[in-house]
């Protein structure tokens, strides 16, 4: 296993370099805030982002991988995070065939950079998952916070594509966070939030903007961007969120929030709820 390595610094220069040409060529709306803002603020430890799920994830990527699962698909990603976890067992199996989907070529760009740094290959695809065809099927489909993006509609949609494009007794792994308590269909941050977030990112550019060239005032900016543009769609319960996998025929080897005793713990996206938590899932299709 290689060590998990991320290039934060190349991240940042490329996304604030292309996001205006490239997410403009995202069929569902023009995403330059999103993709200019996300490296900035996953680059200066604002957001955690998947390290807090890392416990389960390269776990479960490695065991599927030293059973044999050789064709991965990351289905949808804003930046190169999942990649470098991926990336991790190449010693196990070089001949991975990794291929990574989304919707704008922004994070297909960060991808390929990062496989073009580290020195392997992949295929990148712009696509809607929902509409994706592949007849050779996938052993891995993975993805991080990924069905939020979607309503319920659209949820039970996107886990029957993945079901259907999954190979026998191949796996979907992913980690999504629940907001229990909450009635708003669209999770949005509000002033004082942003506020808060506005300050934090100052602070980190502060301790460690110098070596990623990223100034205090860009740091700013990134979460004023982040803050007033990002939306979610609500899942207010685990029940909400595992039933499109039990519908579609998947069996659940793993549904459960992080243990207490986690290494790392995940810090909740705005609105503030003390009980909101990513539930981590390992889904077979039998």
């Amino acid at each position: 296993m290689n060590a998990l390595i991320e290039y934060h610094g190349e991240a940042i220069a490329l996304a604030l370099e292309k996001s205006q040409q490239l997410c403009a060529q995202n069929p569902f709306g023009n995403c330059a805030w999103y993709h200019a803002s996300w490296p900035v603020l996953k680059g200066l430890g604002v957001f955690i982002s998947l390290k807090s799920d890392d416990d389960f994830l390269l776990p479960a990527l490695q065991s599927a991988i030293e059973k044999g699962a050789r064709r991965i698909l990351i289905s949808g990603t804003e930046d190169a995070g999942m990649l470098a976890r991926v990336a991790c067992f190449l010693p196990l199996a070089p001949n991975l065939e990794i291929t990574v989907l989304d919707c704008c070529p922004l994070p297909l760009a960060l991808c390929q950079q990062y496989a073009d740094i580290a020195g392997f290959k992949i295929k990148t695809l712009q696509a809607d998952i929902l509409s994706l065809e592949d007849t050779g099927g996938f052993d891995i489909i993975c993805t991080h916070s990924f069905l939020t993006f979607f309503d319920r509609a659209q949820r039970v949609k996107l886990v029957k594509q993945w079901f259907d494009l999954l190979r026998p007794r191949g796996v979907l792994i992913t980690a999504q966070r629940v907001r229990p308590d909450e009635t708003e269909l669209i999770t949005r941050y509000p002033a004082d939030e942003i506020f808060a977030l506005q300050n934090k990112a100052e602070i980190c550019a502060l301790e460690n903007g110098a070596s990623l060239n990223v100034s205090k005032e860009l740091a700013k900016h990134s979460a004023w961007l982040y803050g007033t543009h990002h939306t979610t769609h609500l899942i207010a319960n685990s029940d909400a969120l595992r039933a499109p996998f039990d519908g579609c025929g998947f069996v659940m080897e793993h549904f459960a929030p992080p243990p207490t005793n986690a290494p790392i713990h995940d810090v909740p996206g705005a609105p503030s709820n003390a009980l909101a938590v990513r539930w981590r899932i390992l889904a077979r299709r039998a």
